[in-house]
């Protein structure tokens, strides 16, 4: 069960602040009831396309995306925590070319992706060549970044067939999203829990399995508006225009958290996440967080 978080923002703005709240999460979740997900984590960012930093350390520990974390300034940027599902002595265990978010091209243009869940394809349909970063689907080659993780092919077989179906976004993606979910290439699976982002749209899936997961909250996606003439966005000191749209595995600023936040901020406000339904689809426009729409799949 992996975390994740995604922002769409009207103009560039940090994330160190949501940042910092889901690391401190995941590091006492860690410490506490040893629901640990310290096998990798990556971070995506949206500057004239988009932009990956990886590491294999866990996100509260990570030297290498502390910077990047901290400094980046973006309309949208999507953060992966690890929770490995795969043994570590496993080519698809705790490495770095294993962790997310995943980019590939696509009509010349870089998608990233990040999945929370597991798996398990029907190999008659899809091979997998682990040692060679190897997916051969339908006739066609394509060579992945990681070791063949569940999660990476997922997102290869949604660029397939986003080509295959072809037209423009985001009716594109939502209509390849049902295809590739009601086929039979995939066996068996726990949740296909995403985020993903285009040049044109940041897109938020949950899909959990309802006769194999008997706690769905494992499995949720929330997402919040935050304007920065809030009583927030003025403690962050956002710009008063500001708006931004972040969806996340976790309601980092529910009263969940809320006693974590303000150990960060003082007097932080309880914000409203709202949670996804099973099967529903965000959809959000870079640089527009004010146009989202969520599509039943």
């Amino acid at each position: 069960m992996c975390r994740m978080l995604g922002m769409v923002s009207n103009i560039e703005t940090y994330l160190n602040f949501s940042c910092g709240i889901l690391a401190a999460i995941l590091k006492k979740l860690c410490e506490e009831k040893g629901e640990c997900h310290e096998n990798g984590c990556g971070f995506a960012w949206y500057q004239r396309g988009w932009n990956v930093k990886k590491d294999d350390k866990p996100l509260w520990e990570s030297e290498t995306l502390k910077p990047y974390l901290t400094y980046t300034r973006s309309i949208a940027m999507i953060i992966h925590a690890r929770k490995a599902t795969y043994p570590p002595y496993s080519l698809q265990g705790p490495k770095i070319d294993n962790s997310h978010p995943f980019m590939a091209e696509l009509h010349g243009a870089k998608w990233v992706f990040a999945h929370n869940g597991r798996i398990v394809f029907n190999r008659s349909f899809v091979n997998v060549r682990h040692s060679d970063k190897i997916l051969e689907y339908e006739g066609k080659t394509y060579r992945l970044t990681s070791y063949g993780v569940d999660s990476e092919v997922f997102f290869q077989i949604l660029l397939h067939t986003i080509d295959e179906i072809g037209g423009e976004e985001p009716r594109s993606v939502i209509d390849s999203v049902r295809k590739v979910v009601n086929a039979s290439i995939i066996e068996k699976f726990y949740s296909l829990n995403f985020i993903m982002g285009s040049h044109k749209y940041l897109y938020a899936f949950r899909f959990y399995n309802e006769s194999e997961i008997k706690d769905p909250e494992r499995f949720a996606l929330y997402y919040m508006t935050r304007l920065g003439s809030s009583e927030a966005g003025k403690i962050l000191h956002k710009k008063p225009n500001e708006v931004a749209l972040y969806v996340s595995s976790e309601p980092l600023t529910a009263e969940k958290w809320i006693e974590e936040v303000k150990r960060f901020r003082e007097g932080f406000p309880v914000e409203n996440w709202t949670p996804l339904k099973n099967g529903e689809i965000l959809v959000v426009p870079i640089g527009k967080p004010t146009e989202k729409i969520i599509e039943k799949i």
